[in-house]
């Protein structure tokens, strides 16, 4: 297996084009995903009410999820600052800066976000950012 296929370097791929689409482009990351992928973010369901809280358990949920993501938000910026990687887990470390479209505010945060693949293909990603300026900018609190 060459470098250009290893987990890291598809993941990195991936949000290089992200970024260069401004969000428009969420099939670069369901590309990387098993149809049963899971999808958790930072935000509770239980606790911020928005599309984005929702957990998701397959391919086609978080394909969702990418539509809630543009219907709602403009991606200003997103930049990489660093990838992990050991085996098949692949930490992808940056920022991330959008504006909410109801609100027209801006918001920008540190993001973490934490890939699992098995068999070549992602079965987990669970996202981590600063939920209360994001809760704030969408104008949930």
């Amino acid at each position: 297996m060459g470098a250009a296929s290893t987990p890291a370097t598809r993941v990195e791929n991936a949000y290089r084009q992200w970024r260069e689409s401004k969000g428009k482009d969420g099939d670069v990351f369901l590309d990387l995903m098993a149809d049963h992928c899971e999808m958790r973010s930072v935000l509770s369901p239980r606790k911020v009410d928005n599309d984005l809280a929702d957990h998701r358990k397959s391919k086609a949920e978080a394909r969702e999820y990418f539509q809630v993501l543009e219907r709602d938000w403009e991606m200003i910026d997103f930049p990489q600052h660093r990838i992990l990687a050991d085996g098949d887990t692949v930490v992808w470390i940056g920022e991330c800066h959008w504006r909410n479209r109801k609100t027209g505010r801006d918001v920008g945060s540190p993001k973490v976000d934490i890939w699992t693949f098995e068999d070549g293909k992602a079965v987990a990603f669970f996202e981590m950012f600063d939920s209360l300026a994001f809760a704030q900018t969408a104008g949930l609190i």
